[in-house]
């Protein structure tokens, strides 16, 4: 069966372990055109947050990204977190939280609070899924 990691039926089985559930990943995420992406995906609502964006191989989405529930732009003022790309792409679909990838060393708090507010404004109610096997 190829279902999302929260998909109802694990939670109503009396026996999961039955339903010999595995994980897989399905989709990776490169974000190429940071600007177009972050305003293509719907914010919460939430205190905005300058994350300072590493990207090696598009250095056009490198640098200072105020994000908030009204989108994102460029700016010069202090960053609230830092990140690779490949990290916000983990945060973009809603598999990972910006306070996950701090605990694994991939994301930097720079400012108390700042991690509380980008989750706030990445959340997501359902976790990423997609059905096509490619």
């Amino acid at each position: 069966m190829l279902l999302p990691l929260d998909h109802p039926l694990l939670m109503l089985s009396a026996r999961p372990r039955e339903l010999k559930f595995l994980a897989h990943d399905g989709v990776w995420v490169r974000l190429v055109d940071v600007p177009a992406a972050l305003a293509a995906r719907r914010l919460g609502p939430g205190d905005p947050v300058v994350i300072e964006l590493a990207d090696g191989f598009c250095p056009w989405n490198a640098g200072r990204w105020r994000v908030g529930p009204a989108g994102a732009e460029r700016t010069t003022a202090d960053a609230d977190l830092a990140c690779d790309v490949t990290a916000l792409g983990s945060v973009y679909l809603g598999g990972f939280s910006f306070r996950q990838l701090a605990r694994a060393g991939r994301s930097e708090e720079r400012r108390d609070g700042a991690l509380a507010r980008a989750d706030a404004l990445f959340a997501s109610d359902r976790a990423p899924w997609c059905p096509e096997i490619f």
